[in-house]
């Protein structure tokens, strides 16, 4: 009887520094299925999957993996954790870059098109005052 309730007692305490780590993967495991069902949707209405979405699944499939690494093999997780974070820097980094190149070439078009109005409003009132002249003439 002291054996099993040894055992037992192991069996449940065995999890319980780890319940954080445990945690954690269950909610970086529901977020790469969600950015994963999100990336399928889109496909199957024939849309474009934005950079974003791809990079979350990219990003918190080996998340879960060196999470549950982190559990059995501490020092090996914690290293690997460290790479991870250098491969999400790296990504981070791209899709801001991408943002801005975005956002320059918007304000890039958006410039151009003040310019455009403002030449044909300029045109406009050109006409309107050759005609006038043209009529007081």
């Amino acid at each position: 009887m002291g054996a099993m309730h040894a055992i037992l007692t192991f069996l449940v305490l065995a999890f319980v520094p780890f319940f954080t780590l445990i945690f954690a993967f269950f909610i970086v495991t529901l977020t790469y299925v969600a950015a994963m069902v999100t990336k399928i949707k889109l496909r199957i209405d024939d849309k474009d999957c934005p950079n974003i979405i791809i990079s979350f699944s990219l990003l918190f499939a080996p998340l879960a993996s060196i999470l549950l690494v982190t559990i059995i093999f501490p020092y090996l997780g914690w290293s690997l954790l460290v790479i991870w974070c250098g491969f999400f820097a790296k990504l981070a980094l791209v899709e801001m870059v991408h943002k801005v190149a975005r956002y320059a070439s918007s304000i890039k078009l958006l410039r151009r098109e003040a310019n455009r109005d403002d030449q044909v409003n300029d045109d406009q009132s050109s006409v309107v005052t050759n005609n006038s002249v043209d009529s007081i003439v």
